[in-house]
C-alpha cells in the first residue's frame, strides 16, 4: 500500500509560499546561502517523526512571528489583537492541513471518510471561517485529531474576536469623549477659527452662517467654555459642522489641535471668560502665534481699547474690529439723519434685504478699469460701491537680498538705528478704497466691495 505523504511547504501554491514567506516560514535548504548550507540528517524513519518535525518547525517559526508582531503593535491594542487573529489563522490552518495527513495518512479516516483539507489552501480557508465564527461547513476535519484542532480554533476564534470588538467600541468611546470634552485634535482643511468668548460671539456664528453658501460654515471654537454652555451651543446650532478644542488660544499646542496650520481664517475674540481687562494683550499674543504657524491665515481680531490698535497691526493681523465703535454713530445717526442707521444696519446685517459683501474679481474682469467692472457688476444687479485691496508687505531684507557684503552691512546698519523699513508695518494690510476713480486699473490683490442680495441659507 502507497503511503501518501504531505508536501512540504515549498511546494504549496506560489502565492502560499509568498505568504508564508513573509513570516520566515516556507523556506528549504535549498534557499539557503552556500556557507549556510548542512549535510542533510539521515531520513527519520516514520511517518509520524517526520510530519511531527515539520509541525514543530512551523510552530517555532509562527511563534517567532508572533512575538515579533506582538513587540511591533505592543502601543496598539486594536491592532494587537487584529495582528493576532491573523497569525493565529495561518497557524491553526497550517496546523490542520498536517494533522489531517498525519492521523490519515491515506487520505481516508478510522470512520472511512475522506479528509477534505487536502491542501495549504484548503487549511487557511477551513480557518478563516473558522476562527471568524462564520461555519460555513464546506471544509471540516475528519479525524479526531484534527477535531480536537477544530475545537481550539473555534475557542480561539470566539475569544479574540470579542478582544478585537471590545477594543474597536473602546476606541469609538474615546474619540467620542475626546471629541465632547474638546480635546480631539483637527484635521480638516479650510474651516474658520473663532478664539475666545464674550456675548458677541454667537452673532459671529450667525454671521458666518448667513454668508455661508448653503449656511453650513466649518467653525472650530477654540476657548474654555464650560461643558453645559458648550452642550448648549452645540445643540442649538446642530445643522453645521461646529466643533470645539478646550485650552488657552495662547497656547502653540492648542492653536495646533485647532488645526490653525490648514484653517483659512481665524476670528480673535476679546475674551472677557479668561482675562477681563487684559483681553487685548491675550488677542495681539494670538494673532502672533497663529500668523507664525500658518502665514496665509485671514486673522481678524476684536479690540477693547483703540489705543492698543497700532500693537496689534504689527504682529500680522489682517482687519481689526473696536468693540461698540459704531454705538456712536448709529445713535447720533438716529438723531440727526433718521433712517440712515437703519439703512447702515440693513447692510450689515446678513439676513437684510440688501447685504454689504466682499467678492473675489474673476479672471476675465482683472486688468480692466473700475468704470468697467461697475458697468458688468450693474447688469447683474450687484451694486459696485468699492475696493478691498491687500497690500504686500515688502521688509528691506526683501529688497536687499541675501547679500553680505560691506556695503550691505552698512546699509542694513543705518537703516536700523533710524529705525525705518520699507513699507513700515504700522500700515495696515487690508485697505478699503471708495470709489477709487473711474480709469482704476482692477490688480490681482484686489477684491469687489458690494452691496447685492442676501445669500440664500437652506
Amino acid at each position: 500500500m502507497r503511503v501518501a505523504q504531505s508536501p512540504p511547504l515549498t511546494q504549496g501554491p506560489s502565492w502560499v509560499r509568498g505568504f508564508l514567506g513573509l513570516f520566515g516560514l516556507g523556506k528549504s535548504v535549498a534557499d539557503a546561502p552556500a556557507e549556510q548550507k548542512k549535510p542533510a540528517s539521515p531520513p527519520v524513519p516514520g511517518v509520524v517523526a517526520r510530519t511531527a518535525k515539520q509541525a514543530s518547525d512551523t510552530l517555532t517559526g509562527v511563534g517567532e512571528s508572533v512575538s515579533a508582531v506582538w513587540n511591533l503593535a505592543n502601543d496598539n491594542r486594536l491592532a494587537r489583537y487584529v495582528m493576532m487573529i491573523v497569525l493565529f489563522t495561518v497557524g491553526l490552518g497550517v496546523v490542520v492541513y498536517y494533522i489531517e495527513h498525519w492521523a490519515a495518512p491515506t487520505g481516508i479516516s478510522l470512520e472511512g471518510e475522506s479528509i477534505q483539507i487536502t491542501n495549504l489552501e484548503r487549511g487557511l480557508w477551513w480557518s478563516i471561517v473558522t476562527m471568524t465564527t462564520v461555519g460555513y461547513g464546506d471544509l471540516v476535519p475528519k479525524t479526531t485529531p484534527g477535531r480536537i484542532i477544530g475545537f481550539l480554533t473555534m475557542l480561539s476564534g470566539m475569544g479574540l474576536t470579542s478582544l478585537v470588538t471590545a477594543a474597536f467600541s473602546s476606541l469609538l468611546v474615546a474619540q467620542a469623549l475626546a471629541a465632547g470634552s474638546g480635546l480631539e485634535a483637527i484635521t480638516s482643511v479650510g474651516h474658520t477659527l473663532i478664539t475666545g468668548w464674550n456675548d458677541r460671539v454667537e452673532a459671529v456664528i450667525q454671521g458666518l452662517i448667513a454668508s455661508t453658501p448653503g449656511g453650513k460654515p466649518d467653525i472650530v471654537l477654540v476657548n474654555l467654555l464650560d461643558q453645559e454652555k458648550l452642550a448648549e451651543l452645540k445643540y442649538k446650532y446642530r445643522r453645521i459642522n461646529l466643533r470645539f478644542v478646550r485650552g488657552d488660544s495662547t497656547s502653540d499646542q492648542v492653536l495646533e489641535r485647532a488645526g490653525v496650520a490648514k484653517a483659512t481664517g481665524c476670528i480673535v475674540m476679546a475674551d472677557t471668560l479668561v482675562a477681563p481687562g487684559g483681553e487685548d494683550l491675550r488677542s495681539t499674543v494670538i494673532v502672533l502665534t497663529a500668523s507664525k504657524m500658518n502665514s496665509d491665515l485671514k486673522i481678524t481680531a476684536e479690540l477693547m481699547m483703540s489705543e492698543n490698535e497700532a500693537d496689534i497691526r504689527r504682529v500680522g493681523v489682517n482687519d481689526i474690529v473696536l468693540a461698540g465703535q459704531d454705538a456712536g454713530f448709529f445713535m447720533s445717526a438716529g438723531a440727526l439723519a433718521p433712517g440712515l442707521g437703519n439703512a447702515a444696519r440693513e447692510m450689515l446685517r446678513a439676513s437684510g434685504e440688501a447685504e454689504l459683501r466682499r467678492i473675489d474679481f474673476p479672471r476675465n474682469l482683472r486688468g480692466l478699469t473700475y468704470l468697467e467692472v461697475f458697468q458688468a457688476y450693474r447688469q447683474q444687479n450687484i451694486l459696485f460701491v468699492g475696493l478691498i485691496s491687500e497690500r504686500i508687505n515688502v521688509s528691506l531684507d526683501d529688497l536687499m537680498g541675501p547679500g553680505t557684503g560691506w556695503v550691505s552691512g552698512l546699509i542694513r546698519r543705518l537703516m536700523a538705528e533710524a529705525s525705518s523699513e520699507i513699507l513700515g508695518q504700522d500700515q495696515e494690510k487690508i485697505q478699503v478704497l471708495w470709489d477709487p476713480g473711474d480709469e482704476y486699473i482692477i490688480g490681482t490683490t484686489d477684491a469687489a466691495l458690494v452691496i447685492t442680495q442676501p445669500l440664500t441659507v437652506t
